[in-house]
């Protein structure tokens, strides 16, 4: 039975691997994006992720990108420059300029410790005036890495939004 289940999920998936919970869904209702896509450099898996995104967040929400952490702290900060230049790009949003989140999280000691959670991310959101912070984590594993996102919702703390591409790491 679990095979052919299995089996039913795959033919059913067709080619785009991405797992989306409706768009039109209410405030309350986090939205996850399961998705993965093996082969892509960095460049491709941070569009994506905006793709991922903007399928999900509502059209006219002010954005802020807060920090995408990495081993390499030049791949987190090229990550989190290319996140907001796609975001910005669609048209859809409006962006926090990051120096203003950098000179908050500046004011707040955070930069010291090099350690950005979700509660603090979310109070340096509410301060800059977003609606949605957003986070994440590029993370080594098997013989590539991965992109995580997490979008949160300034007034609640709650998760909106989720994406996780793999990418190859040259």
């Amino acid at each position: 039975m679990c095979i052919f289940l299995a089996v039913v999920f795959v033919s059913c998936s067709g080619t785009d691997p991405a797992v989306r919970l409706p768009v039109n869904q209410s405030p309350e209702t986090p939205t996850a994006i399961s998705t993965e896509s093996s082969g892509d450099n960095l460049i491709e898996c941070v569009y994506k992720t905006a793709t991922d995104l903007t399928t999900t967040l509502l059209p006219g929400t002010i954005l802020g990108v807060i920090k995408i952490f990495s081993d390499d702290p030049r791949e987190g900060e090229f990550a989190e420059e290319q996140l907001i230049f796609f975001l910005v790009q669609t048209g859809k949003y409006r962006i926090v300029e990051r120096r203003e989140l950098d000179v908050i999280r500046a004011e707040q000691h955070f930069q010291l410790s090099g350690d950005v959670d979700d509660k603090t991310a979310v109070s340096i959101g509410r301060m800059a005036g977003a609606g949605i912070v957003i986070t994440g984590t590029i993370l080594p594993y098997g013989g590539g890495k991965y992109l995580n996102i997490r979008a949160l919702d300034v007034e609640t703390a709650q998760i909106r939004a989720v994406s996780s591409r793999s990418f190859s790491s040259l």
